[in-house]
């Protein structure tokens, strides 16, 4: 039996946010000396709770991966213990199985985790080999300065995270967009899931509309909750159960009642547009019953047809909100939309009638989703309708137009600026663009392919690894290799000599079409195999750092342990490029250059968020991540539930925002919204997709599964949950499955025309046949090896659910595989 340490009554105490997914659960960290453990009565511990009796399952209490032992700079040993806060709004005390293993994803010199980078390393030929930070930055600079006054600044490139949470933040992120934007002043950006740097949403920005309008309680209040293209129960977990479930079980019908005496309530009703009968599928069902639960199980590329046709019926009852088209929108903007999208010249039979045939429903199915979103409640009252949505819808077949047909249906039925409801995706990370303005335009300038035609000279990838989640990864990878190879000689011939002969040997073999690839991580990655700078980052806990989560709530995530080594911020990292920077141009005598990357002297965490403050101006039409008159000191006060953004000044007070656009006013030139059209691809929109669907037999669906975090970066360290998903799973029909030969755990190939990957088969009813669903990002086998280069060409987000495979089994599953591991101690030399 494991023996968990409880935390003394002096055990220091911090607040801080899960590192992971968007929701933001508020967790409690205990830190003492290693040994010096608190007892089990109510006066001895931390908790102030009797261990000497049973714990109810969902009760304070630390499980063995809430607990580790860290090893500070000092040599000095502590117990840390990273449980849930019950005090938090967002998550009332539960803890999802990712933020349960908090604390196991720690650094510690004897754990698992001791794979973290500590020290610079720079590639001089078959291996990394150690650097000294001064040496990696004059090298790394010096490059960077030589490309920009031979190529210009499109030669240099980045691929860095947006988000917050784990190794993003407000203060990373600024240094990041303000070194990148403001100082090199490139354009060949990108962001960490996608080959350029843009909105994932730009049609909801083009309406007015920011990403995240919503409260979380809004899900609580809602009379209906839909979700399109999201799978909630396992990617947003705690949202889901303690918010969601709430109402899909009657739980919060009293709250809607208090919210809400004029109007009926009952239990809420949920509508779930996904191709999979997926997880939550099922916990709604079991929540709520399954007549409260409508599945719309629709055919890929079809979403469009679908929400453009609910839209019509509505119109058509005259369900829509006539006052509040009237009065907060655009209105000839409504006019263009009802001829270009609801296609009111045609009759609504034969627009219902097609929409079923593309989607694979029945034209009922589509008129109760209506009826469910806009229908009058029993005593007249317009229903309150929450929209959510996620991946599935923005990397579908038509990005913009995807995201315009849901804001759309939410403007058409006034369900934004009140509660109960929204219309926001989910997300996946937490939020945290606080950056300059992209230098470029739209749309944006496609990263990969500037990499894949020897545009970019210099490519700095950080906190992300594209070869595991970009589109065409294998090429990708295939160019990093050749590419790179004639840089690594380079630095190996010049290894030993002075930094500023091994830049001229780097721009020697630039000039011969190489590329200089430098990646900063808090973990080697495949990615950072082929980079010649490897910089070692500070993460989660390392540092101070503040993010807002999927309803904009802004914390401080505290800092409570030293980084491993001689790892740094991001935003450390970036300020001392900075500097060299403005040396080499002020030593050329080129202030204008040098006064580029002037203002870097931050010393602390604080100082980059101050700065920030007062620079950051919030993106067009989207307000969300403003925090005017925030402080460290002021977060620190508010504790666990933090301020909602974007925040004003009253009386000098920071004043936080529950939910968007209550005041009415939207954020467009005339403060109202605008409906964008949205109408179906047109024939031949995505050849190349068209063509592979032909070629090959099954739709190859991609997602994140509930026990592993994206590339599984920390996940595939630790064995509680590396065992879990060793390797890709690949869901497939039973009856397709029997087809091929193929048992369940056997080990099958997917291909294309693209590249190929190799999965652990799981027949099961959940897809559909001639249908599949593969883990996304998975180290040992990534969706994106089979994704095509298409990309939609008003916003260059790629159809990355758009793939077309063939299936083939391999054999069943080795021995050695069952045990698949990637701890060090069970990987073959």
């Amino acid at each position: 039996m494991t023996r968990v340490p409880l935390p003394p009554t002096d055990a220091k105490t911090y607040t801080t946010v899960c590192q992971f997914c968007i929701v933001g659960c508020g967790y409690k960290v205990f830190k003492w000396p290693e040994g010096r453990d608190g007892g089990p009565k109510p006066g001895e511990n931390a908790l102030g709770i009797d261990f000497r009796e049973q714990q109810p399952s969902l009760g304070t209490w630390i499980a063995p991966s809430m607990h580790t032992v860290i090893t500070e700079q000092d040599g000095k040993r502590y117990s840390v213990a990273i449980i849930p806060d019950d005090a938090c709004r967002v998550n009332g005390g539960q803890a999802s199985v990712r933020g349960g293993g908090l604390a196991a994803a720690l650094y510690a010199p004897d754990q698992p985790t001791k794979a973290r980078l500590t020290t610079p390393l720079v590639q001089e030929g078959s291996d990394h080999a150690a650097l000294a930070w001064d040496d990696a930055v004059e090298l790394g600079a010096g490059v960077i300065k030589a490309v920009m006054d031979r190529w210009g600044a499109d030669s240099v490139g980045m691929k860095f995270f947006d988000h917050g949470g784990g190794g993003g933040g407000f203060e990373n992120n600024w240094a990041i967009g303000r070194f990148f934007f403001s100082g090199i002043g490139t354009r060949t950006a990108s962001i960490h899931n996608r080959p350029a740097y843009n909105s994932e949403v730009h049609a909801a920005g083009d309406a007015g509309i920011a990403p995240l309008t919503n409260a979380y309680l809004d899900a609580q209040l809602s009379d209906t909750i839909v979700i399109v293209g999201a799978n909630p129960y396992e990617t947003q977990t705690n949202y889901f159960l303690n918010h969601m479930v709430k109402n899909l079980s009657g739980e919060s019908e009293p709250l809607k009642t208090s919210a809400y005496p004029n109007e009926a309530s009952e239990r809420g009703r949920m509508i779930v547009v996904d191709p999979r009968r997926t997880m939550t599928v099922a916990a709604a069902e079991s929540a709520g019953g399954a007549d409260n639960v409508l599945h719309l199980q629709i055919e890929p590329g079809s979403d469009i047809w679908l929400l453009n046709a609910i839209a019509r019926v509505i119109r058509d009852a005259r369900w829509h909100d006539v006052a509040f088209i009237r009065d907060r929108t655009e209105t000839q903007t409504f006019e263009a939309y009802q001829r270009s999208t609801l296609m009111t010249d045609r009759p609504r039979e034969a627009v219902i009638v097609e929409a079923a045939e593309r989607t694979g429903l029945t034209p009922d199915q589509i008129e109760m989703a209506a009826a469910w979103i806009a229908r009058p409640k029993s005593d007249g009252a317009r229903r309150r309708t929450l929209f959510h949505y996620e991946k599935g819808l923005i990397w579908g077949l038509k990005n913009y137009e995807n995201i315009a047909a849901i804001v759309d249906l939410a403007l058409l039925t006034g369900n934004v600026g009140k509660p109960g409801t929204g219309v926001s995706r989910l997300g996946g990370h937490q939020e945290a663009y606080v950056r300059p303005a992209y230098p470029g335009g739209r749309p944006a300038l496609n990263v990969d392919e500037a990499v894949r035609r020897g545009e970019t000279k210099v490519y700095w990838v950080g906190g992300c690894n594209p070869l595991l989640t970009t589109l065409r990864a294998e090429a990708i990878e295939e160019t990093f290799k050749t590419r790179g190879a004639p840089v690594t000689k380079a630095l190996a011939a010049t290894k030993g000599k002075p930094v500023g002969e091994r830049v001229a040997a780097v721009v020697e073999a630039l000039k011969q079409g190489g590329i200089f690839l430098l990646v900063q991580d808090i973990y080697m990655t495949r990615s950072a195999d082929y980079a010649h700078l490897v910089l070692p980052a500070a993460g989660w806990g390392e540092m101070n750092l503040t993010s807002i989560n999927g309803e904009r709530r802004l914390r401080l995530y505290e800092r409570f342990m030293d980084p491993p080594g001689e790892s740094k911020p991001d935003w450390a990292i970036i300020a001392a490029f900075a500097r060299k920077l403005h040396a080499l141009y002020s030593a050329d005598n080129n202030p204008q250059m040098a006064n580029r990357f002037l203002d870097y002297d931050w010393r602390t965490d604080e100082d980059v968020f101050v700065h920030a403050r007062y620079q950051f101006k919030g993106g067009a039409g989207d307000p969300m991540e403003g925090y005017a008159g925030v402080t460290y000191d002021l977060l620190r006060q508010l504790g666990t539930n933090g301020i909602q953004t974007p925040t004003r000044l009253v009386n000098g007070v920071a004043v936080g925002t529950v939910r968007l656009y209550e005041d009415g006013t939207f954020s467009t030139k005339s403060g109202k919204a605008k409906f964008i059209p949205a109408p179906p691809p047109w024939p031949g929109y995505a050849a190349k997709v068209e063509a592979q669907r032909e070629r090959y037999r099954f739709w190859v669906n991609n997602g994140r599964s509930n026990h592993i975090w994206q590339t599984l970066y920390h996940h595939r360290h630790l064995p509680f949950f590396q065992e879990r998903v060793p390797i890709p799973y690949l869901e497939m029909h039973p009856a397709d499955a029997a087809e091929l030969g193929i048992a369940a755990g056997d080990v099958v190939e997917l291909s294309n025309d693209m590249g190929s990957v190799q999965a652990m088969a799981y027949p099961t009813d959940a897809v559909k046949r001639d249908q599949t669903f593969l883990i996304f990002g998975h180290p040992r086998g990534a969706a994106g090896d089979l994704v095509s280069d298409h990309v939609d060409p008003d916003t260059t987000i790629p159809y990355y659910k758009g793939v077309w495979a063939d299936v083939r089994r391999i054999g069943p599953m080795p021995e050695l595989t069952k045990t698949a591991s990637f701890l060090p101690q069970n990987i073959a030399e």
